[in-house]
């Protein structure tokens, strides 16, 4: 029989390796990994270290997901560590129990991503957001119909339902991703700026705190965000609790003094600039908002240096993007006063919608590489490149669909009905065109809307008189005529201040002379959410369109794409679609933005289809072309 005997000496020694492993493999696998608040130091701690950060906002909804890595590259090469991102309700669920993960509405590929580039996210799931978007983010049919009256952002039982549904289904699957669990997320936010609400309801906020940590757990860092003044911050911390207070505040404000009078709520804890503007935001009909180089970099210099200790800065945004489709929100600080936002979300910023660095991205690298050199990584700078972009010329528009032939995109028919709202309609986006026929003649009438919401677009027999507009809402005077067409567009929910309970279509009365002919159950509609435009029926265009067609061209790409714009100069204001892609709305006769920005990843090599919804100008048969260009155009600085 063979044996193997160990010396006792030797096998001392085997015993005393063995465990020192053991205490090894015990000490990797167990050690501590988490992020914290320190309160009493006032910083942040990772890893049970001191851990500084720069942070700046790309919003994954608004590129292209095939863009993704290379927006991200750019934002950490400029020595920013921390990536911070919106998480838009209606993104996510369009529609009732409807869900969407995938394409570019896969923001945990956009966290990973992230993560594999060496950032850290900061995520800001809402349920509203704000953020220039469509009713702050929150669904539609949240909204229920007009007489329902649900009270949003409030304890109202009917919004909570939809929240926690809502919440179920989004943050267990962000737990992963939570940098105690291995994932690059170091902070939540809770709500968004609930301090410029004017609900004020401290219930609310402490529910959906208590939400969040039966999702996420107690021992993830959740936060508010506010702006500085008094009124903001008594409704929006969430005091005597573990939710960090940070507060927004742009370049033309004192950091000194905000972070004072924050400290009156917040005794304690890291000084937070969560939203510092480098730019701002557009609305149609207004100039192109802009901040220089000069004056953000000097603000943002004063806060890395600042005498009241560490400061973490958050840029919103760093990277704007693109409001594509018919995501836009809009703004009303008072009735009438209605200021949607345009398809281009540029802000200003860092990074332009196509992804390129500017000026003010090099200063404010410059600014982390002198106050801040350990956030700089220098080799990434090397991989940044800016896109290819290219002017592929005119493209003509040969096919039509005429008005009223927009009717066979609709996804519903209602007939001898009242009028009903988008919400009433289970429509989200896009027109709804409303129809009534008389037996007898209706003669030099005086139309008037008092209440719509937000564009009504007039036809009298077919043909196109004019428009009102809920801004400006001017009367019409109609001709003799029988059947009225009123094609409504929902130009973009409001998604800041007090009127956020924005229905849409057509609200109150339609009185033609003395009579308020919106009473009955007698009119024909029919939902135009244009997300099916691949259905219409074209025809060669033989005589001078008018508005409310649809127009076809086809153009030709020999190579690989590159990025180009859309010239609209002889259009008036419309909605227009490449390769099936909605790229949003154009307005050029209000400006500011001028050109559409199409991504390089919308484009093929070989035929390519646009297609094109004019509203009210259409120019005429030897003008039907717009251009593509190489070159933006959001107008000029105000």
């Amino acid at each position: 029989m063979f044996s193997t005997r160990i010396p006792a000496k030797a096998g001392c020694l085997l015993l005393i390796g063995f465990l020192g492993i053991c205490v090894i493999l015990l000490t990797k696998t167990f050690s501590y990994q988490g992020f914290s608040v320190d309160y009493k130091k006032n910083v942040f701690t990772k890893d049970g270290k001191t851990f500084d950060f720069v942070s700046g906002s790309l919003h994954y909804f608004r590129v292209p997901h095939q863009l993704w890595h290379d927006r991200l590259l750019k934002l950490r090469a400029s020595g920013i560590n921390v990536v911070s991102t919106y998480i838009p309700w209606n993104f996510h669920e369009p529609h009732p129990s409807q869900y969407n993960f995938v394409g570019d509405a896969d923001l945990f590929k956009f966290i990973e991503i992230a993560q594999s580039l060496g950032l850290f996210v900061n995520i800001r799931p809402g349920p509203y957001i704000c953020s220039e978007w469509d009713l702050g983010g929150i669904p539609y049919f949240v909204l229920g119909s007009k007489k329902d009256g649900v009270q949003m952002r409030t304890m109202d039982s009917r919004y909570l339902s939809h929240v926690e549904c809502y919440f179920n289904e989004l943050l267990p699957r962000l737990k992963p991703y939570l940098y105690e669990n291995g994932g690059p997320i170091i902070l939540v936010q809770v709500e968004n700026e609930y301090g410029s609400y004017k609900a004020c309801d401290f219930d609310y906020m402490t529910y959906i705190t208590k939400l969040m940590r039966k999702h996420l757990g107690e021992t993830a860092i959740l936060y508010t965000a506010d702006g500085w003044d008094m009124h903001h911050l008594i409704c929006g911390p969430i005091h005597h609790s573990d939710v960090l207070t940070t507060i927004n505040f742009g370049p033309n404000s004192d950091h000194e003094s905000a972070f004072h009078r924050m400290r009156s709520f917040q005794g304690n804890g890291p000084l937070v600039n969560s939203e510092f503007y480098p730019g701002w935001l557009d609305h149609w009909g207004e100039p192109h908002q802009c901040k220089s180089s000069n004056l953000v970099r000097t603000e943002f210099t004063k806060m890395l240096k600042s005498a009241m200790g560490n400061v973490f800065v958050n840029f919103y945004m760093f990277f704007g993007g693109t409001n594509f489709a018919f995501y836009n929100g809009a703004n009303m600080a008072f009735e009438p006063k209605y200021q949607p936002d345009p398809t281009s979300y540029d802000y200003d910023a860092p990074m332009t919608e196509s992804g390129d660095t500017t000026q003010k991205y090099y200063a404010i690298r410059n600014a982390i590489k002198e106050s801040r050199p350990h956030l700089i990584d220098e080799h990434l700078l090397s991989k940044v490149v800016n896109s290819t972009k290219q002017g592929y010329g005119r493209v003509k528009f040969h096919e039509i669909l005429k008005y009223p032939g927009i009717k066979s995109l609709a996804t519903k028919q209602l007939n001898y009905v009242p009028l009903f709202t988008f919400e009433e309609l289970q429509q989200d986006y896009g027109f709804v065109l409303y129809e009534k026929t008389y037996s007898n003649f209706y003669h030099n009438a005086e139309l008037e809307i008092p209440e719509p919401r937000d564009m009504v677009y007039v036809f009298a027999d077919d043909k196109y008189i004019g428009k009102i507009y809920r801004s400006e809402n001017e009367n019409l005077t109609l001709p003799s005529f029988t059947k009225l067409g009123l094609l409504v567009e929902n130009m973009g929910r409001i998604n800041y201040g007090p009127f956020l309970h924005d229905y849409k279509g057509i609200v109150g009365a339609i009185k033609l002379g003395q009579d308020d002919v919106s009473k009955g159950a007698d009119w024909n509609i029919w939902s135009l959410p244009l997300n099916n435009t691949e259905l219409a029926q074209f025809e060669t265009i033989k005589i001078q369109p008018g508005p409310g067609s649809i127009l076809r061209g086809k153009f030709t790409i020999h190579g690989k794409p590159a990025d180009t714009w859309v010239k609209m100069s002889k259009f008036g204001k419309g909605v227009i679609f490449i390769n099936g892609r909605n790229l949003g709305r154009y307005w050029p006769i209000k400006g500011p933005q001028k050109n559409l920005y199409v991504p390089s990843v919308f484009l093929n090599t070989g035929i390519n289809e646009m297609v094109l919804l004019e509203l009210v100008q259409m120019p005429s048969e030897k003008d039907l072309y717009v251009e593509l260009v190489g070159y933006p155009d959001v107008g000029s600085c105000n």
